[in-house]
């Protein structure tokens, strides 16, 4: 089986998310699991919405697990952007164009087949493909429901095969997952005619300009600041809704802002920084209501890996091997299933080694360095003798 062929047959199955979800594209990789002889188990902790572990067991030792995602973003509005079809991998050159080919089929497929490449040499312990469902939507059907529910098998250290590249393929080894906060202004004023304006004081949608400007240089503070550089980025105007008709001042306006958290943020210390800007910018002119969105989105701390950690030396080691050279520690731009991995089942985790660039995920065009997917095999596969072989219980 050639990585390139099926990571063509991953993108030829929509698994988009939001839209038809996961479950074609994990049977497939249920028969193409038993065609390579490895054993696998379908977890579904919501219904419709499957996970799939599998796990080639060579006796005693440690357990590595690679993990990917298997559903993408949807095409969305960028349909008539796209230059080749999105379902169909297209190579020109050294690239292959699809969706999801970097974000991430192309390193699922890569996975398995260094799962079977590990399956028929020597070697010892356990080595896992822990393939979610929902990642790109929250989780709430894959790693979050995995780790909540103790559906996972006993995992000594995991490797997230998300793109490392951001604008370059392989640009650093990335130990930190951010984390995220969004938050919801609504903004009340006084409703008239707009003849009026003058008497009727700053409308609510000027105002909702104020706070969108402020939050534009707002820096929340980082309590602790960890071992890997991480930078934290305020997202103002991700969701901006207001205004009734010409002629009408508008009393109400909703915007939303998004925060990327860096490891050792104080939940408390940030949230009343908010509210402080808010009460700055909005003084007397407005009655402004902060709401934060339920569940991990109105606050997902970022997580860290000890730079010292065997995984990630093991890590370092493979690229050395197989890449020619050693990977920058960075923190992830964006948030990964790396927050539930480590914070919720305490498993060591590496946020991000894997082909292509986020640079091209959730857009038009997104596509995967040809020679990275072959890269990717054997960097699994080196990585797993590395880190298995090591030490034998």
């Amino acid at each position: 089986m050639d990585v390139l062929s099926l990571t063509a047959e991953l993108v030829a199955i929509d698994s988009s998310n939001p839209g038809v979800g996961e479950q074609a594209v994990v049977d497939r990789l249920e028969d193409l699991c038993r065609e390579l002889n490895l054993p696998f188990q379908r977890i579904e902790p919501v219904a419709g919405r499957p996970n799939l572990v599998v796990t080639v067991d060579k006796g005693p030792g440690r357990h590595l697990a690679l993990s990917g995602h298997v559903d993408t973003k949807p095409i969305g509005d960028a349909a008539d952007q796209w230059q080749t079809d999105p379902f169909t991998l297209t190579t020109i050159g050294n690239l292959a164009y699809g969706l999801g080919s970097s974000d991430m089929k192309g390193a699922v497929a890569a996975s398995l087949l260094a799962l079977q490449r590990y399956s028929q040499g020597p070697g010892a312990g356990k080595l896992s493909a822990v393939l979610t469902a929902d990642e790109e939507q929250g989780s709430g059907a894959g790693a979050q429901a995995l780790t909540e529910q103790n559906l996972l098998p006993e995992i000594d250290a995991m490797v997230i095969c998300e793109p490392s590249g951001v604008e370059e393929p392989w640009e650093a080894l990335h130990l930190v997952s951010r984390g995220i906060c969004c938050v919801e202004l609504e903004i009340w004023t006084k409703q008239g005619h707009s003849g009026l304006s003058p008497a009727l004081g700053r409308n609510a949608v000027l105002v909702a300009a104020d706070l969108l400007k402020a939050f534009e240089s707002f820096s929340p503070t980082v309590s602790h600041p960890g071992a890997v550089p991480c930078e934290v980025t305020v997202n103002p105007g991700m969701l901006v809704e207001g205004g009734v008709a010409f002629g009408t001042w508008p009393g109400h306006c909703r915007i939303g802002i998004e925060l990327r958290l860096a490891p050792g943020m104080d939940e408390t210390v940030v949230k009343q920084e908010i509210q402080d800007v808010v009460d700055q910018i909005a003084g007397d002119s407005a009655h402004v209501e902060v709401q934060y969105r339920p569940g991990s989105l109105g606050w997902m701390p970022g997580i860290e890996l000890d730079p010292g950690h065997d995984v990630v030396e093991a890590c370092q080691r493979a690229a050395a091997q197989v890449l020619g050279k050693n990977l920058n520690f960075r923190g992830y731009p964006g948030g990964t299933d790396a927050t539930y991995f480590m914070r919720q089942a305490g498993i060591p985790t590496v946020t991000s080694l894997g082909p292509g660039w986020l640079s091209v995920a959730h857009g038009p065009n997104e596509c995967v360095g040809v020679d990275q997917l072959y890269q990717s095999v054997d960097l699994y596969q080196a990585l797993a003798e590395n880190y298995l072989q090591e030490r034998v219980i």
